[in-house]
């Protein structure tokens, strides 16, 4: 699409940005809707998140921004009016600007990510027995996703015990019936284990596992949110073993255009496949 007076920016905020494949992804689903949009990335530290958010304010053809790692949760207490995920998860991945550049936010990660799952054929439901590592915004996401997908026993790690503790009451509290329980780097006696930490990412995480495989049978399947690099250490070693994988690039394409569609409020964009 050439880009016009009216193309409409959305940035996607990010510390680190090399990782980031949303641009690529949304920008070929725009050109498909002929639609005068166009997504860029945007390196912003944490420090600077609320100064930036000002500003962003300030330029009308800025439509609002995709938010990933490390501003999820940050993002999510700047916004002005939370959506229904939002405000559960407390935390977000995109964000809008309405006519008066009131900041909308929502949160699409958990929901992605299950149904990312689902069409790779992995079931999500009370049958699964599921281990997941990370507490932060996208791990909150998915973790409220699985229990309200059904999911009956969750173990919950990060190397932050305090985090994963708080994270474990909150879920208790939303889904009382299920056996949520905190773990350590070894899961065992689990057929799901979930990577929801940026451990793995390319750069200096690159070579970090978030998890032990050690004490998982063959029919265990394993998971990633990290989208770069697409094979990531944990998901070699997961193969190696013959295990089945999901990529981190599955919970992008099932939400990508949910994302469009929210930031640019059209509707239309919703159904958009890569």
């Amino acid at each position: 699409m050439p880009i016009s007076g009216n193309t409409k920016i959305i940035p996607i905020l990010a510390d680190p940005i090399a990782h980031v494949q949303t641009p690529r992804i949304m920008n070929s689903l725009l050109r498909k809707a002929n639609y005068d949009a166009i997504c860029v990335p945007f390196h912003v530290a944490a420090a600077n998140l609320s100064q930036c958010l000002a500003s962003l304010r300030l330029i009308p053809s800025i439509a609002g921004a995709v938010i990933t790692v490390p501003h999820k949760m940050a993002m999510c207490a700047l916004s002005d009016i939370q959506g229904a995920q939002a405000q559960i998860i407390g935390a977000v991945n995109a964000i809008r600007f309405d006519e008066n550049r009131q900041v909308h936010g929502e949160m699409f990660d958990g929901k992605g990510f299950v149904q990312g799952l689902i069409q790779a054929d992995v079931r999500v439901d009370a049958t699964r027995r599921v281990y997941m590592a990370g507490a932060g915004g996208v791990a909150r996401g998915i973790a409220f996703a699985l229990l309200a997908n059904g999911v009956k026993y969750l173990q919950l790690y990060n190397r932050s015990t305090d985090k994963a503790i708080q994270l474990i009451a909150e879920l208790k509290a939303f889904a009382p019936d299920a056996e949520i329980v905190l773990a350590d780097a070894t899961p065992y006696q689990v057929d799901l284990c979930i990577n929801a930490s940026s451990a793995g990412m390319l750069g200096a995480l690159e070579q970090v596992l978030p998890f032990q495989l050690d004490r998982l049978d063959q029919q265990c399947c394993v998971a990633e949110v990290v989208m770069k690099p697409s094979q990531t250490l944990l998901l070699q070693q997961a193969s190696a073993r013959a295990m089945k994988t999901v990529s981190g690039q599955a919970m992008l394409m099932a939400q990508v255009g949910q994302l469009a569609a929210f930031i640019l409020d059209a509707p239309e964009l919703a159904q958009l496949a890569f």
